[in-house]
């Protein structure tokens, strides 16, 4: 299991960048998010609107 980094998920949904490896763990289901790193990024993804991810983070 992989825990990614704030800061790597915001600058993948911002700009892809890093976009081939992390697809290859949400892929593989090996990301795993604590509650530091939801409490960080979902205020992030409701301004962009990404009520699908959020959900799925939240699982």
């Amino acid at each position: 299991m992989v825990l990614i980094d704030t800061s790597i998920w915001i600058n993948y949904f911002r700009d892809g960048k890093n976009s081939s490896d992390l697809e290859f763990l949400i892929d593989e289901n090996l990301i795993v998010a604590n509650e530091i790193i939801l409490a960080e990024l979902i205020p992030y993804l409701k301004v962009k609107k990404q009520t699908d991810v959020i959900k799925l983070l939240n699982e």
